[in-house]
């Protein structure tokens, strides 16, 4: 869900922002804007749903397996969904006109967003991440 959400936004903006005109009668703008609400409906609620406590394996004492609790913080889930708003808003800190520094700050939320979600997916399924 989460990727899928991700792939509509990054669509939703090429199309709302870089391309003009219509296809089919369809305004590409509207599309996009259609599509990057789409998917940022769906990134939220996956978001939302990282909050829930999942149960992650390990090996305890005696060779059993023990059985802990891992859930997002809400620091990080608060996080991750205003880099989804701010993705998706058309008020940034660099506005997108002044090229390229006003697609830069897009692009690191949603780069950093990727990265979180990379991290949390790791954490989930019980592998374990590189040394910092």
């Amino acid at each position: 869900m989460v990727w899928a959400g991700l792939l509509l936004m990054v669509v939703g903006v090429t199309l709302a922002f870089y391309v003009r005109g219509d296809l089919g009668g369809v305004d590409l703008t509207l599309a996009g804007a259609i599509a990057m609400a789409a998917g940022a409906v769906l990134v939220i609620a996956a978001i939302l749903q990282l909050r829930r406590a999942r149960r992650t394996g390990g090996t305890g004492l005696r060779g059993r397996a023990a059985q802990g609790y891992y859930k997002t913080g809400k620091g990080k889930i608060i996080a991750m969904i205003v880099a989804v708003v701010y993705i998706v808003s058309p008020i940034d800190l660099v506005p997108d006109f002044l090229l390229p520094i006003g697609i830069v700050d897009d692009a690191s939320a949603l780069t950093w967003l990727l990265f979180a979600f990379g991290q949390e997916y790791r954490r989930r399924h019980g592998q374990a991440l590189p040394p910092a």
